[in-house]
């Protein structure tokens, strides 16, 4: 394999990375939001005493550490804008993409 197939195959695997810390990221927050929640249903019902409140406060700060956490595996990154190709009209036709230019997806 050449130079190129060499640097194509690393992208691949770079993207298969990216890929699984992303699911990984996704599955472990998903985990804990279910064990917050567990902890939530088992404090549904009745009045709280000191102890259940000290839980209430963590379950608070874990919740509120999670959504930073969520917030934060996009931060500062922002999908390039990719502007389309000018299409080159010719004089006399409609223009392309217009809804008169029936061969280019006008309407």
């Amino acid at each position: 394999m050449g130079k190129f197939g060499d640097e194509m195959n690393d992208l691949r695997l770079r993207l298969d990375g990216l890929a699984e810390a992303q699911a990984a990221s996704s599955t472990n927050l998903r985990d804990a939001i279910g064990r917050l929640e567990d902890r939530v249903r088992e404090l549904q019902d009745g009045d709280l005493n000191e102890e259940q409140q000290a839980l209430v406060d963590a379950i608070k700060a874990d919740v509120d550490a999670l959504r930073e956490a969520a917030s934060a595996a996009d931060d500062g990154y922002e999908p390039p804008v990719v502007e389309p190709a000018p299409v080159p009209g010719v004089e006399g036709e409609p223009a392309p993409g217009s809804v008169e230019d029936r061969e280019r997806g006008g309407i």
